[in-house]
């Protein structure tokens, strides 16, 4: 992360800590228009890459907070304000949409639709993620919706990484039998995992941002963060036990919005029946590759 970013994430992350609710969250992400970071300046934006805005997405999530990051900038790449994922029979998911004059359907055609008679409804973490029935889905693949998978990939690897950082941080404060519990070995061996997860999707989103036209490598990244998100949730409560629930904690807040982020419009096994569907279809050059 260069100074510069640096300076955007931490920026960002005060800014929507002390925000307070989801509308205040929105208004101020719109206001900051943090998801220009990526755009060029001839188009507007501040001429930064997507490695740039995944690292201010990747600190949001890490600090446990939500944000509508990843659909403004996947909006504004095609016209519009934010984005809806079909889920198949015309319906869609707008995340953020009651909020969205018009967002960009993200299924290839890449088509801009007014946002009108949206069904309000929130996920686990108590995000806005709305209904909206929209005719005449296209198919395929555009690169608005890579770069959205991109983004998003980047918010479940700040979750998953910080939830394992959190995790093993507690293992070795806590004392049990007198001495911290990190030094027993199933637990050791937990905490092992959550951070060989949270590495392996890190190391996944930084293959899909160098190469983010090629949709295998975006895929695989989704999957892989997918992945790791469930994992290290599953994880932070069994090393937490029952005080990883408590409000007073605050680990649920993170772990809550891993698993929202996780389920969102697709799950991992969904993602990889795409990749498999790849490799059926134009042979397994298609996932692997000399330069992987």
């Amino acid at each position: 992360m260069t100074s510069t970013t640096d300076s955007v994430a931490r920026a960002a992350v005060a800014t929507v800590r002390a925000a307070g609710d989801m509308g205040a969250v929105w208004r101020v992400a719109v206001e900051q228009q943090w998801h220009l970071l990526a755009v060029a300046e001839a188009d507007g934006g501040y001429g930064g890459s997507l490695t740039d805005l995944a690292d201010v997405v990747r600190a949001l999530a890490g600090a446990g907070l939500s944000t509508p990051i990843p659909e403004l900038y996947a909006g504004a790449t095609g016209g519009a304000v934010g984005v809806a994922l079909p889920v198949g029979n015309g319906e869609t998911l707008v995340p953020w949409g009651r909020w969205c004059a018009d967002v960009l359907v993200l299924d290839g055609g890449d088509t801009v639709v007014p946002l009108r008679g949206a069904r309000e409804r929130e996920n686990l973490a108590h995000e806005p993620v709305d209904e909206l029935t929209v005719p005449g889905a296209g198919e395929g693949a555009g690169p608005a919706l890579a770069r959205w998978r991109v983004l998003h990939t980047a918010r479940l690897v700040g979750g998953a990484l910080a939830g394992a950082r959190r995790t093993a941080a507690y293992a070795g404060t806590r004392v049990q039998f007198g001495r911290p519990i990190a030094r027993f070995q199933a637990v050791a061996a937990l905490v092992a995992e959550a951070h060989a997860q949270s590495v392996l999707a890190a190391a996944a989103l930084e293959r899909a941002l160098a190469d983010v036209d090629d949709d295998a490598s975006v895929l695989s990244g989704h999957a892989v963060a997918a992945r790791a998100a469930g994992a290290v949730a599953r994880i932070a409560h069994q090393v937490h036990g029952a005080i990883g629930v408590t409000q007073e904690l605050g680990l649920e807040q993170l772990t809550r919005r891993l698993w929202a982020w996780r389920d969102l419009w697709q799950t991992e096994f969904e993602i990889e029946c795409l990749l498999a569907a790849g490799v059926a279809g134009r042979g397994e050059d298609y996932f692997w590759s000399a330069d992987a």
